[in-house]
């Protein structure tokens, strides 16, 4: 039927008439007789077109009738014919029907009146009646992977629906993916740690075994995966492999970093390696510099670590001994020149440590400032608050050193003085939010760090010069190196010189832990400037109430996992991380005990401090919920209850011990 058959309407029909009408009318008025038949013809002639007009209404109805009939014979001979697996599914998710080639992909089992999770377990969180139609979901059965897709259809008269599932075979462009994703590069950049250490600290007649045998090592490991290595320096290796390579060394957790640490070929020093991984670039280029980038941050802390590159994020492995002390200081002295030079061009100076200083935080920034200040520069440490454990330091050189108390600012004075050409210089800190004023770190990209910590996430990504070094007893150390490389004749003020002091002695619980040659050597120095050890004693003097409450906390601890120690610490007081940090060090005088934890409130949240004697490393446990530090000391804040913060730490606690086991027991093999 065309369209011009289709019935013309009744609005249509009088339109047709109305001229006639009109006409007949005027005819009338002239002609009575002439016009009564004008008039007769045009009834006839509108009962006339309303007759054809019916009857094309009704031709009309019946092909649509005829289309209806045809559409739904159509309809239901695609559905059943269509070439991929159908099912319709009730609102209780319950199949009502499916076609032959849903039924094959189950081996032909009974499905009608059974719950698609029964089959498609992906699908079990849908539902159908709220979600109507979402994206697509990939759903593996057997060696296909299928892009099932669904429309849910609601009955407006009983508010019962049903939902149109169907599913597109997407195995060829699945597998499509897959391989390039397999075939991606991956780039591994390979560093030995303590290269010129074992070198220098190894016979001349066992050196070249030694060296031998590291460079066979790491070729074997990463050979047995197909990986490309070239050795372009003595210490330095740059790896290529494709992406599914990389998976099955990832799951050995980076072995190689054991295998190499076992060298025993007549050397004194156990060789160590750093590598970092680049995944995520989008060119080949991209993806070196993130290896490069990821073997910086292994460095950093402390190296005989791998880390990987993710998209927006680092993996760690290893990283569980402790940082080799490095006997050369070449780097020490390039890096006091390099900020020597960035003071001489900066207008103004700000230092800071982190939040809640201790004493080697202020102590660093003292000696800091002390340098600079040499230097005749405009300078100013940024503080906001005098925190129990520096309450005697600041005292003691806020009284004895007449300029120093006009040139400590807090945050908001700081900046409403500080420009874009001015000099930050972070001590004992590299993470951006714990420092003493974030906020400044925005103002100006001319950054400088100082720290001993490991590196850790939410770091100043925008710093010039980042001098971190985790083998270093404390930031007051790395200060005071720095500061004998500035000027020959130089000699620091006697309550910054013990200031520094402190710091180191509060870092090394007088100089026991994480202690070695150059931090004597850097106390030596000090010593010379005039620093008295005797005074530094009473500086540590507690209060009585201090004493009494670290007691109450050792009073309250508990042992899990047989040898680590947990403990309370509840009041909410000025100092209590301090109590807190304090009585985690004397836990460890507990026989047995490797490890120690102690929970306190400090500014409405929850600080965990944490210690061990170097068989477990608590920097990495509280890494897992947030913090950071050494492998000995490490520290973390949580915005939780106390008994919430107690159960994260408990799952990092036991994660960690099961890794530990799960490498010792894949060593052992």
């Amino acid at each position: 039927m065309n369209k011009e058959d289709v019935y013309v309407g009744r609005e249509n029909i009088i339109a047709i008439v109305a001229l006639p009408v009109i006409a007949s009318l005027v005819i009338f008025y002239y002609n009575q007789i002439l016009g009564s038949i004008a008039i007769i013809l045009t009834i006839v002639l509108f009962f006339f077109v309303r007759n054809i007009n019916r009857k094309k209404k009704d031709d009309f109805q019946n092909y649509v009738d005829e289309m209806n009939v045809s559409f739904d014979i159509i309809t239901k001979n695609v559905v059943f014919e269509m070439p991929f697996p159908i099912a319709i599914v009730e609102d209780d998710s319950t199949i009502k029907w499916h076609n032959t080639y849903f039924r094959d992909l189950f081996d032909n089992k009974s499905i009608v009146g059974s719950d698609i999770e029964k089959f498609l377990p992906d699908f079990s969180d849908v539902d159908f009646k709220e979600d109507g139609m979402t994206l697509p979901r990939n759903i593996s059965i057997d060696d296909k992977i299928l892009q099932f897709y669904y429309q849910t259809i609601t009955n407006e008269e009983n508010g019962k629906t049903q939902t149109f599932l169907y599913g597109i075979d997407n195995t060829y462009d699945e597998s499509i993916k897959q391989l390039f994703k397999d075939k991606r590069l991956v780039f591994y950049s390979v560093f030995i740690d303590n290269y010129e250490d074992i070198r220098n600290s190894t016979e001349s007649v066992e050196r070249p075994q030694v060296l031998g045998e590291i460079d066979r090592v790491i070729n074997e490991y990463f050979k047995k995966y197909n990986c490309l290595i070239r050795k372009y320096e003595n210490d330095r290796y740059m790896v290529i492999s494709e992406y599914q390579d990389y998976r099955n060394i990832y799951e050995t957790k980076f072995s190689i970093l054991d295998g190499v640490r076992n060298i025993e070929k007549g050397n004194t020093l156990p060789p160590t390696l750093s590598i970092g991984v680049g995944i995520a670039g989008a060119n080949p280029a991209d993806i070196y510099s993130d290896s490069r980038e990821a073997v910086d941050i292994a460095l950093s802390r402390g190296g005989d670590q791998a880390v990987v590159k993710l998209e927006d994020n680092y993996e760690y492995f290893g990283g569980k001994t402790r940082a080799i002390e490095k006997t050369s200081k070449v780097r020490s002295r390039v890096i006091s020149q390099a900020l020597r030079r960035m003071i001489q061009s900066s207008p103004d100076i700000y230092i800071m440590g982190h939040n809640n200083p201790d004493m080697d935080s202020f102590g660093s920034s003292l000696g800091v400032y002390e340098g600079t200040l040499d230097m005749g520069k405009e300078v100013y440490i940024v503080l906001n608050e005098v925190t129990r454990p520096i309450e005697n330091m600041y005292d003691r050189v806020t009284t004895e050193l007449s300029e120093l108390k006009g040139n400590i600012l807090t945050e908001s004075e700081a900046l409403s003085k500080i420009s874009p050409q001015s000099l930050i210089i972070v001590t004992d800190n590299h993470r951006k939010n714990s420092t003493e004023a974030p906020s400044l770190l925005d103002k100006s990209d001319n950054i400088f760090i100082i720290d001993h910590h490991r590196r850790g996430k939410d770091y100043i990504e925008n710093a010039t010069i980042s001098y971190i070094e985790p083998y270093a007893s404390s930031a007051s150390e790395l200060v005071t190196e720095i500061l004998s490389y500035l000027d020959e004749d130089f000699k620091a003020r006697t309550p910054i010189a013990e200031s520094l002091l402190a710091g180191i002695t509060v870092d090394t619980k007088n100089f026991v832990y994480q202690t070695g040659v150059r931090t004597f050597e850097a106390a030596s120095v000090l010593k010379r400037w005039g620093a008295d050890s005797v005074y530094i004693k009473r500086m540590f003097k507690d209060d009585f109430e201090i004493v009494k409450y670290k007691s109450e906390v050792i009073a309250d601890s508990f042992i899990v996992n047989d040898f680590i120690a947990i403990a309370h610490f509840k009041r909410d007081i000025d100092g209590s991380t301090l109590i807190a940090s304090q009585a985690a060090d004397d836990l460890l005088n507990i026989k047995g005990v490797k490890a120690s934890f102690v929970l306190t409130i400090s500014n409405n949240k929850i600080h965990i401090s944490g210690r061990s004697l170097g068989d477990i490393s608590v920097q990495l446990i509280l890494e897992r919920i947030g913090g950071g530090g050494h492998l000995t000391a490490a520290a973390t804040q949580l915005d939780m209850t106390m008994e919430n913060a107690e159960d994260m730490l408990r799952k990092a606690i036991n994660e960690y011990l099961r890794e530990e086991e799960e490498n010792e027991s894949n060593t052992n093999r």
